[in-house]
């Protein structure tokens, strides 16, 4: 065979492997770019107030509380 069919083949191979290469990396990262958006919108979705916190945050609460031993400040 000629010396250019060589070449062709060669070249051939080299750039459907290369192809082939290129798809398995685009699925690698597309993976990944997936997991890190589920991963912010889990994040977004924890760190979101309680519906309840939301409710009592317009509602005025004494500060202090009356118990039998001493007075306790509430933590907010």
């Amino acid at each position: 065979m000629p010396m250019w069919v060589w070449i062709a083949i060669g070249l051939g191979s080299f750039l459907s492997l290369l192809i082939v290469v290129a798809f398995a990396v685009a699925r690698i990262l597309g993976t990944i770019g997936r997991q890190i958006s589920e991963l912010h919108e889990t994040e977004m979705w924890t760190s979101a107030a309680p519906t309840r916190a939301l409710e009592d945050a317009g509602n005025e609460q004494p500060q202090e509380v009356a118990t039998k031993h001493r007075a306790v400040n509430r933590l907010r």
